[in-house]
C-alpha cells in the first residue's frame, strides 16, 4: 500500500523532497502546494498530484499520511501544527523555525497528536560522519577535539536567506547543520557559544530589494561537554560570482582529519591514511524521509528529531544573542 504525501513549498528543496518522496515504492506524493502557481503546477506535473490552492487543501487530501514542509523557516511552525492537528506525520526542512516557542510548540502539537515530527538535518546521513563519529567513539584522536567548520559563499539568489523575518540568515538557516553534526559525533551537548558578526551583503545590488537584512558574516566557538570545541567560519556576504570556499576539520592529541571530496585524510605522526565511503551519500532529504518512514512503520525511533531541530536552533539563537551582547552566552 502506498502512503500519500502532501509537499508543502516547491521551490528547489520542495522538488527535492517531492523527487525523493516518489522514488520510494511505498509513498506516492498526492498534493502540492505553493504559493506561485507556476513553481505548483511544475511539480505536480512532475510527480501527478494534485496543485492545490492551499496549505489546509492540500494537507487535508483523504490520503496524505506525511507532510513534507519546504518553505521559508517562518512558516515551519504554523504548517508543521496544522499537519499534525489533522493526524500527518511531518518532514519539516532546516531550520526547525525561527524561534524556541515556534520550534517548542511543532514538538508538543506532534507528541499530542500521537504523529512524528522529523527535521531535515540530513548530515548525520553522511558516510564520512559516521566515519568522524567511529573515530571519536573508539578513542582515535586521543582525547577532545577541536573542530572546525567554514562555509563561504556569494550573497545568495533566494532572498528569503537573507531576511531576519524569513530563514534568518546562515547562522539560522545553515549553522545548524554543524551543531547537530557534533552533537551526533560526539554525543555530548552544547554548554556556551561566543560569536561575533557583521552584515557582510549590505549594499549589494542582488540584495537591494532586503530590508531586513541578516547577519550574514560570523565567527562562532561552541563548547561542548567533555572538552570538545567547535568553531564555525560562516559567510554568505561574498559578491556574485564568489568561488564556494567551504572546510571540515578535526584535531586531536594523537591525531588530526579532515573531509576531503567525499573522503578523510587522517595525519598521525610518521604517516597519512585515507579513509573513501563505499557509496555515495544519500542525495538531498532521501535519508530523513526514509528514517521516518522507517520509524512510522517499524515504531524505531527517529534518528532526527523534532527535540534535534530544536537543540541545534538553540545554538544558533544563542550565537545571535552573543554577537547582539558581545557576551559568552551559556545554554
Amino acid at each position: 500500500m502506498s502512503l500519500g504525501v502532501a509537499v508543502i513549498g516547491c521551490g528547489d528543496m520542495g522538488t527535492q523532497h517531492a523527487r525523493a518522496w516518489q522514488a520510494r515504492p511505498d509513498t506516492t506524493v498526492v498534493a502540492v502546494y505553493d504559493p506561485q502557481e507556476d513553481r505548483r503546477d511544475r511539480v505536480a506535473g512532475m510527480t501527478g498530484a494534485k496543485a492545490c490552492n492551499s496549505v489546509e487543501e492540500a494537507i487535508l487530501q483523504e490520503e496524505v499520511a506525511f507532510v513534507s514542509v519546504c518553505t521559508p523557516i517562518c512558516f515551519h511552525s504554523q504548517i508543521a501544527c496544522f499537519a499534525a492537528s489533522q493526524g500527518r506525520h511531518v518532514l519539516s526542512e532546516k531550520a526547525i523555525a525561527l524561534s524556541l516557542p515556534d520550534a517548542e510548540a511543532m514538538i508538543a502539537a506532534a507528541r499530542d497528536n500521537h504523529v512524528l515530527l522529523a527535521v531535515s538535518h540530513q548530515y548525520r546521513s553522511f558516510g564520512r560522519n559516521r566515519k568522524y563519529r567511529e573515530f571519536i567513539a573508539g578513542g582515535a584522536f586521543g582525547g577532545p577535539i577541536f573542530a572546525r567548520y567554514t562555509d563561504i559563499r556569494e550573497v545568495r539568489p533566494k532572498l528569503a536567506m537573507h531576511r531576519r523575518s524569513m530563514n534568518g540568515g546562515p547562522i539560522v538557516d545553515m549553522t545548524g547543520h554543524f551543531y547537530d553534526t557534533m552533537r551526533f559525533l560526539t554525543g555530548e551537548e552544547p554548554v556556551s557559544v561566543y560569536a561575533s558578526g557583521h552584515v557582510f551583503g549590505r549594499g549589494k545590488s542582488r540584495l537591494a530589494e532586503v530590508d531586513d537584512p541578516a547577519i550574514d558574516a560570523a565567527a562562532i566557538e561552541v563548547r561542548l561537554g567533555g572538552g570538545h570545541i567547535l568553531s564555525v567560519l560562516v559567510n554568505w556576504g561574498m559578491p556574485e560570482g564568489f568561488p564556494v570556499a567551504s572546510e571540515e576539520f578535526f584535531i586531536g592529541p594523537e591525531m588530526s582529519a579532515r573531509t576531503v571530496g567525499g573522503g578523510i585524510e587522517c595525519r598521525f605522526a610518521g604517516r597519512v591514511e585515507h579513509w573513501e565511503p563505499d557509496r555515495p551519500d544519500p542525495a538531498g532529504p532521501t535519508a530523513r524521509i526514509e528514517d521516518l518512514v522507517r520509524a512510522v512503520t517499524t515504531g524505531s525511533p527517529l534518528e532526527v528529531s523534532g527535540t534535534d531541530g530544536l537543540a541545534a536552533l538553540r545554538v544558533s539563537l544563542a550565537a545571535l544573542e552573543s554577537i547582539r551582547s558581545n557576551q559568552v552566552v551559556l545554554l
